[in-house]
């Protein structure tokens, strides 16, 4: 009998030697990551527009027109550029103390100019919103956006049985626009021409840690 257990006792050794060499498997964080949305709206006061033009005009002529209609500072295409008959030509221009009547008085003032220069035409005018002090609706959006995103977070959690406990990371898209070349745009941004206002849009991807309920709350089932 005290030679089986001496047996045993030797066979067991090297396992008990072998697992205390492993070092313990690191236990990922628990998470809940859910997406949140927030937006607020600006009165637009400045835009800034970009057009193709064609055709057999002189570039003084373009420019002084662009003027006449209550544009700042136009410009055509890259320095050095000039309008070609073959090719279009981008017109550059910036419109402050924007309004429905005043796009309309530019529109009437372009369609003159086509009317007054035979085989010249404008297309493809896009407007863009310049925000010379996004920051305060944009921390507006943002604020919104996170308390969404906890919001849902808390939902998923109380369904689960659990609780929110703290943040664990951030993932932020949106926002304002994204100044370049004269112009301002970008995937946070969202232009109705028709009332002058803009939408500043935020997204916060937030992972929550989680934690048991401290209710004693009994987990749901899904």
């Amino acid at each position: 009998m005290m030679k089986r257990f001496a047996v045993l006792a030797l066979a067991l050794l090297p396992i008990g030697a072998s697992a205390q060499g492993i070092p313990p498997r690191a236990v990922p964080a628990a998470g809940i990551t859910v997406m949140g949305h927030g937006s607020t709206k600006v009165v637009v006061k400045t835009l800034q527009f970009v057009a193709m033009t064609r055709g057999n005009s002189d570039e003084p002529a373009v420019l002084s027109a662009m003027r006449a209609a209550g544009i700042v500072d136009p410009s055509i295409g890259p320095a050095g550029s000039a309008i070609s008959n073959n090719q279009p030509t981008m017109l550059r221009g910036t419109i402050p103390n924007a309004s429905r009547e005043k796009l309309q008085h530019i529109a009437t003032a372009a369609a003159e100019y086509v009317r007054a220069h035979p085989g010249s035409s404008i297309d493809n005018v896009n407007f863009f919103p310049r925000l010379d002090d996004c920051a305060a609706p944009e921390q507006a959006a943002r604020t919104a956006a996170f308390a969404d995103a906890r919001r849902k977070g808390e939902a998923l959690a109380a369904l689960a049985g659990l609780s929110i406990d703290g943040v664990q990371s951030v993932n932020e898209s949106g926002g304002c626009p994204v100044v370049s070349d004269s112009q301002q745009f970008g995937p946070g941004t969202q232009f109705d021409l028709g009332t002058m206002t803009a939408t500043i849009v935020v997204y916060d991807t937030v992972t929550f840690g989680v934690a048991p309920a401290g209710n004693g709350a009994r987990r749901h089932t899904l």
